[in-house]
């Protein structure tokens, strides 16, 4: 039916638009927006996904309880839909929230029939329609491949604990989203909370006894309040009807606080970013302005390759080290994991695969902090810049090929570099973990090959992938599951058929070699092979189907190219 606004031509105004339906189309393209994001649904459903197999495989669904049978996949099940929870409610709430304040959009909506609350509404209930297909797809998964018990006499309970839970994650995720500078610093600030909150809250922990400090501190998290009421009531052994009423007046607390703080904030004006450089001009970008500066160079002086490579080199640094989720995944995630690690053993001395935990696990985290870098950053990078068209115009200066591509792999070798030292020096003065000083000269050989080799696997899949958006998936959805497999994540109790099909891959052999080089023996031959091998065929691929710029029907449409950076940074793991 035709409103009196449309009847009489007049502009419509929000009394002549039905709340219900602004509401209902608002969480409709709210919702359309985070099932087009990719990461987004790698966080929410494979991540939780890979760890209930993963857990499965290692673990085994074994009885805990003989008197009851109860298995262990019984409270791991829950522990994945929780962290389907988190990734969805959490850091997408904050990256939509902080990109809409970068954009304007939050100012542009007031001058239209849409209430600005509408909008922030909107995009909460499209986070809670998320995370509760999260919790049916796992919980789906669980009883159907595990055989998990769902206990009524606490559903009620457990209903309400998650939609709490929510609210209170969706909260925080306004605040977050109010108060960051930009979508990028949201997203990396939301994914780092989320992961060290949920190792503090024991989402990642499996039948170990976890310290008395941490038990403490994840108390006062969200996370905790909601995964320990949630493991008790889908225990069978529970009695009653599983209220947590401490848990829910601590998730109440924080999200009145969310909402209070994000109430304050969102009244000040957005940031506008500013050029990059003030020679760059519109449009342009970080690597740009370093083909600028290198073309300046050419012609004072005409440096050799490898100053220009140095050059470049430098200028790549500057804008990973700008880039928080780069900064974030490559460097601080892995050296915090390890910290956590080990401090979750009495003694790091504690023997793994033959050498100590500290040690081990040194190895096996810088190996994951290289993969980020070689693996994920390097060829999202590249091909985000190639669908924007700077590899093309790069074409067009002084600067060779050879000095560009060289650049970015000096760049990942320090980065590389940086990871290990930090990890090394963490484990010294923290946690007294030693390292033969004879023993270094090989760790930095091994350590050289392994970035190398994961680099040029990078170069490969950017040479078979068509588009930054697919790379940025393909990339983390590869590097995930086989740092599952690959003594990362889980060290020890791999079945030997998964750790078979693992040791097809380099990073396993990486992660091998690092922890036998730094504990002071030497790398076997075979790890040492595979990850040559792999390197070597890795690059002819790249070599013979690297594009500098996107094939047509790829690039994206005139107009669009601005609107695709900013959503590729706001969502991109690096």
């Amino acid at each position: 039916m035709a409103t009196l606004a449309q009847l009489s031509g007049r502009p419509a105004t929000r009394a002549d638009v039905p709340l219900s339906g602004l509401l209902r189309d608002q969480v409709g393209h709210a919702a359309a927006a985070l099932w087009r994001s990719r990461i987004v649904l790698v966080f929410t459903f494979v991540l939780p996904l890979i760890w209930l197999v993963m857990i499965g495989l290692v673990a085994g669904d074994e009885v805990v309880d003989p008197a009851t049978g109860i298995r262990t996949m019984q409270y791991v099940t829950p522990m994945a839909a929780v962290l389907g929870l988190v990734f969805a409610a959490y850091p997408p709430v904050a990256t939509a929230l902080a990109l809409a304040r970068e954009q304007l959009i939050l100012k542009r909506v007031r001058g239209t029939p849409l209430p600005g609350w509408t909008y922030l509404v909107a995009q909460v209930g499209a986070a809670g329609l998320l995370a509760a297909a999260a919790l049916v797809v796992m919980l789906v998964l669980g009883v159907a491949a595990y055989g998990i018990e769902i206990q009524w006499h606490t559903a009620l309970a457990s209903i309400v604990t998650l939609g709490l839970g929510i609210a209170c994650l969706a909260s925080l995720g306004l605040a977050v989203g109010a108060v960051a500078p930009s979508a990028s610093s949201a997203q990396a600030f939301t994914m780092a909370s989320a992961v060290l909150m949920g190792f503090v809250s024991g989402l990642f922990r499996v039948g170990s006894q976890e310290p008395a400090w941490m038990a403490q501190v994840g108390g006062l998290f969200p996370m905790r309040n909601i995964a320990d009421p949630l493991r008790d009531q889908f225990d069978p052994r529970t009695v009653g009807a599983g209220w947590d009423r401490g848990a829910l007046a601590v998730l109440l607390a924080w999200a009145i606080g969310g909402l209070l703080v994000a109430a304050w904030a969102l009244g000040r004006e957005p940031r506008v970013a500013a050029a990059t450089s003030p020679e760059a001009g519109p449009g342009a970008t970080p690597r740009l302005v370093a083909a600028v500066g290198s073309l300046r160079a050419v012609a004072v002086a005409r440096p050799t390759i490898l100053r220009l490579a140095i050059d470049q080199a430098g200028w790549a640094m500057r804008v990973a080290r700008r880039n928080p989720s780069t900064m974030f995944f490559g460097i601080v995630m892995p050296i915090g994991l390890y910290a956590l690690v080990c401090s979750m053993y009495p003694a790091p001395t504690d023997q793994i695969h033959d050498m100590p935990i500290g040690v081990w696990f040194a190895g096996a985290m810088t190996a994951y902090g290289a993969g980020v870098i070689a693996f994920m950053h390097l060829p999202a990078s590249l091909a985000a810049a190639r669908e924007r068209g700077t590899l093309k115009r790069l074409r067009g200066t002084p600067v060779p090929a050879l000095a560009f591509i060289a650049g970015r792999v000096i760049e990942v070798v320090v980065l590389a570099a940086v990871i290990a030292i930090l990890m090394l020096g963490v484990g010294s003065l923290a946690f007294g973990v030693r390292i033969a000083a004879e023993a270094l000269p090989t760790a930095a050989a091994v350590l050289l090959l392994g970035t190398l080799s994961l680099a040029a696997c990078g170069f490969a899949l950017l040479a078979l992938v068509p588009t930054a958006r697919a790379v940025s998936v393909l990339t983390l959805a590869i590097l995930l599951p086989l740092s599952f497999v690959s003594d990362i994540f889980v060290a020890g109790g791999i079945p030997e058929p998964v750790s078979a099909f693992a040791s097809i891959f380099p990073l396993k052999h990486v992660v091998a070699a690092l922890g036998a080089a730094l504990n002071g023996g030497q790398p076997s031959w075979l790890d040492v092979t595979v990850v040559a091998a792999w390197m070597v065929v890795a690059s002819v691929v790249a070599v013979r189907g690297f594009r500098w710029e996107s094939a047509p029907g790829e690039a994206p449409a005139p107009g669009a190219v601005r609107r695709g950076r900013r959503r590729r940074g706001a969502h991109s793991p690096g």
